[in-house]
């Protein structure tokens, strides 16, 4: 049994060392500030703000999107893959008339991708890349009214969402 297991652990160290090597297979965890679902919504509320309704959203906050993937290289320049990416945003509503809260929204956005990126440079140390990704999101919205006689709210929506990092550089096998 200890052989087996020695056998075992010695080819997999080897596959590993291989897999590294050629670099085929790259593990990508990240989280990053801008995205389209909070730029769609800072857009979404300047509408609704300006428009003549009593309400308007104020203190907004975003945690950031959250993301991990896989990406196979099908040449050394060319590599594709599935993204799967988290984000969160929270707002209050406020009445104009009376300037008070009148409840909090929460969103959760939840995007799964298929990414490719081109690498112009492709040294060891160093990578000047482009990435686009076509994505759908899941949104997933809760409306929390403040008082005790209040209706909270929730609903769903799904959407065509979009990578793009005209402009990406790498450093080393783990910074980006």
């Amino acid at each position: 049994m200890k052989k087996i297991i020695l056998v075992s652990v010695a080819a997999f160290l080897f596959m590993t060392q291989a897999n590294a090597q050629s670099k085929k297979h790259e593990i990508d965890l990240g989280a990053g500030l801008g995205s389209s679902n909070q730029l769609i919504e800072t857009m979404s509320d300047l509408i609704i703000s300006g428009l003549p309704f009593q309400v308007k959203m104020e203190n907004g906050s975003y945690v950031g999107a959250l993301h991990a993937g896989y990406k196979y290289s099908l040449t050394d320049r060319f590599a594709l893959g599935p993204v799967f990416a988290y984000d969160r945003g929270t707002k209050d509503a406020i009445n104009k008339s009376t300037n008070s809260k009148q409840g909090k929204f929460t969103s959760n956005f939840y995007t799964l991708s298929l990414e490719a990126d081109y690498k112009y440079i492709n040294q060891p140390s160093f990578k000047l890349y482009s990435l686009v990704g076509a994505c759908g999101t899941l949104l997933n919205q809760v409306y929390k009214a403040d008082g005790t006689n209040a209706e909270d709210k929730s609903g769903n929506q799904a959407f065509f969402n979009f990578q793009l990092t005209p402009i990406g550089v790498k450093f080393g096998d783990s910074f980006g």
